[in-house]
């Protein structure tokens, strides 16, 4: 199963919507609003998990709207037609995808353990385009 693509419907949010921004907002805006996202999940973490308001999905669709939003291309390609991917299968993570997303730890543990020196120079030097 491969990356899943949205078409912006009324009833989905808007990468905009999940970080808190406008379609104006600048490059500087944009991470600060997605700081203040970071933040609002830090905090509600160190709640149980019954009481958390935010679940490790929706931080999720929050790491894949800054990523459409913060890349000139991407934005640019959501801004004309509305699509955006907002389900990255865990197999096409990065490294630094993995390391932004607290819940997927132990994953980033494993690909490390089993990665030599090259693939992770590697992996650093090209990222995935996802």
């Amino acid at each position: 199963m491969g990356q899943e693509t949205s078409k912006q419907t009324e009833t989905l949010p808007t990468p905009y919507d999940i970080l808190g921004a406008t379609q104006t907002d600048n490059d500087y805006r944009l991470r600060l609003a997605y700081y203040k996202r970071i933040h609002q999940y830090k905090k509600d973490r160190l709640q149980t998990p019954e009481n958390r308001k935010i679940t490790p999905e929706y931080f999720s669709l929050i790491c894949r709207a800054y990523e459409t939003l913060s890349d000139r291309d991407k934005r640019k390609k959501y801004d004309e037609d509305g699509e955006w991917i907002k389900h990255l299968p865990l197999e096409n993570y990065t490294l630094q995808q993995l390391a932004a997303e607290p819940e997927l730890a132990n994953e980033l543990k494993t690909r490390l353990k089993n990665a030599t020196l090259r693939e992770i120079n590697f992996l650093l030097i090209y990222p995935s385009p996802f």
